[in-house]
């Protein structure tokens, strides 16, 4: 099975490169459009950066939200959670089923920046105005969004369990790919007037289908080729 993803990983692979390609160019498109209405997103990235540089890493509270988005996904999933365990040496959590999506959700869900959306939005909207509270949104998700990857980035270098699972190669791959669809669809609900996500779908529609026309065209053209010889 491990070797049916590796393959179906490598025939997506040139996807995932257009798809990383086309961020890099929205996300410095976006970051070119700074100015004092998205500075508090990228100080709440400098802050969190600083204070793991100067003081520690988080990790207990980076193990909780780990080991609870195994929990969330797992029942949105259908399992149920037979137990759930953080401690500062580590965490685990014990589910009726697992899933690829299950395994790896971690690695691909702020958690937290996800819970400081919903609150925003959902919570304060109720009983204040948030345009004036705007500032400390922005400020507090890219401190989450900081602290996510960070942390997220530090986990995978020193190894992780569940990557192996479904294979190294499917799991970093799937990990990578979907990353960067939810910080897509994250970016653009803490700034909908600065990305436009149905611009970015069809970019990278367009560039995927003519990638993949360009690499099946030029195998081609190399069979023929080499009958003709």
């Amino acid at each position: 099975m491990n070797k049916v993803r590796f393959f179906i990983s490598l025939l997506l692979l040139p996807a995932l490169i257009v798809l990383v390609y086309d961020f890099c160019q929205m996300f410095f498109s976006f970051a070119g459009k700074t100015d004092i209405n998205i500075v508090p997103f990228w100080l709440g990235i400098i802050v969190y950066i600083l204070f793991q540089i100067i003081f520690f890493k988080p990790l207990q509270t980076y193990v909780f939200g780990h080991e609870f988005t195994h929990a969330i996904t797992g029942i949105i999933s259908g399992a149920k959670i037979k137990k759930f365990k953080v401690s500062k040496n580590g965490g685990s959590v014990s589910l009726t089923k697992d899933n690829v999506f299950i395994t790896l959700s971690p690695y691909f869900i702020p958690l937290y920046t996800i819970v400081i959306i919903i609150f925003y939005y959902c919570f304060l909207g109720w009983f204040f105005d948030i345009s004036k509270l705007r500032s400390y949104f922005l400020f507090v998700s890219g401190m989450s969004l900081a602290f996510h990857y960070a942390l997220t980035f530090y986990a995978l270098k020193i190894g992780q369990e569940d990557m192996k699972v479904y294979g190294k190669f499917f799991s970093f791959f799937f990990v990578s790919f979907v990353n960067i669809v939810v910080l897509i669809l994250v970016l653009t609900l803490i700034f909908p007037q600065y990305i436009d996500i149905k611009k970015f779908a069809v970019d990278v529609s367009y560039d995927v289908i003519y990638l993949y026309k360009y690499i099946f065209l030029g195998a081609y053209k190399c069979l023929v080729s080499l009958k003709t010889k």
